[in-house]
């Protein structure tokens, strides 16, 4: 797992509120430790534990995610945006975008350290910009879904 990224099913699991020994018990895991391996990324985790996870932390996007980590191959059929359905989703969609930030800036700052931007930079450059307007549409998406859930009263 690279270490530029959260642990989401850690993340996932205390957005909702849950300490692991709830988690162990609703996810049907035998113990603390082998969620801890999971969460850290140390055991992989199976397609199976992460629909339940998805039902338990109430976190659809946790499935998109998942299967664009584990498999980046399929990642290219699924859509680049998804719209936050529940306040989990939306808590995870925020946690994303800061994620995705963070890779595109020490990218760019590692560009530009130099001062000078060659033909190939100038290409990467292009790349992170498009990175960086899809970072900005997620977070767009989160900041959608609270407004209409503002607007709708769940406050």
């Amino acid at each position: 797992m690279s270490k530029s990224i959260k642990l989401y099913y850690k993340t996932c699991r205390e957005q909702a509120g849950l300490t692991q020994e709830q988690a162990i018990v609703l996810l049907n895991i035998s113990n603390a430790e082998t969620l801890s391996r999971y969460e850290n990324g140390h055991t992989p985790v199976s397609q199976d534990l992460v629909a339940s996870m998805v039902k338990v932390y109430r976190t659809p996007l946790l499935a998109n995610w998942h299967v664009r980590y584990v498999n980046p191959d399929l990642a290219q059929y699924l859509p680049e945006i998804e719209n936050p359905i529940t306040d989990g989703d939306a808590a995870f969609q925020m946690e994303y975008v800061e994620d995705d930030i963070r890779i595109v800036r020490e990218a760019v700052k590692a560009i530009f350290r130099d001062g000078v931007v060659t033909a190939e930079e100038a290409v990467r450059l292009k790349v992170k910009a498009s990175m960086l307007r899809g970072i900005a549409n997620k977070a767009l998406s989160a900041a959608i879904y609270l407004e209409k859930r503002e607007a709708c009263g769940n406050v």
